[in-house]
């Protein structure tokens, strides 16, 4: 179990357990531990009965100030309290350049609510289009994780 304000360390943690490089991480290794995070290890006090940890999958061009780009990313939505300012999310993103393939993706999310529906989940993502072309392109995308406040 992990502070919910000290999930970035507590992901950062897990990773080098599981033998990630965090200074590296590979697109389909990342993702599969990003899952086991989640699916192995609680935030304390984001009750899953009322939707406080949940897995948020989505994908779309997006332009956020720093020109257009196509952003594939997981994210853990934490709820620690009462109020939009203690709704955060822990999110790793690939970012590429916006391709007429990665267009042709529209953007879409899906939402995991509990680590009981984790297993259908990853398939879902596993399986998606979005998911398939970040995967061959991942070499020439940009990686980040972060945890940021989302309400």
């Amino acid at each position: 179990m992990f502070a919910p304000k000290s999930a970035l360390d507590a992901c950062r943690s897990f990773f080098i357990h599981e033998g990630i490089n965090i200074d590296v991480l590979r697109f389909s290794s990342t993702i599969a531990a990003f899952f086991d995070f989640y699916g192995e290890e609680r935030a304390d006090g984001c009750a899953l009965e009322d939707d406080a940890d949940m897995l948020l999958f989505e994908w779309g061009t997006f332009d956020w100030g720093d020109g257009e780009h196509f952003e594939l990313s997981l994210a853990r939505q934490l709820i620690f309290g009462p109020g939009d300012e203690n709704i955060w999310q822990l999110k790793l993103t690939y970012a590429f350049q916006p391709t007429a393939l990665f267009r042709n993706l529209g953007a879409e999310n899906s939402w995991c609510t509990s680590p009981d529906s984790l297993d259908g989940f990853r398939e879902l993502v596993e399986q998606s289009e979005a998911y398939q072309v970040a995967a061959d392109a991942a070499a020439i995308g940009i990686v980040s994780i972060g945890f940021y406040r989302a309400g």
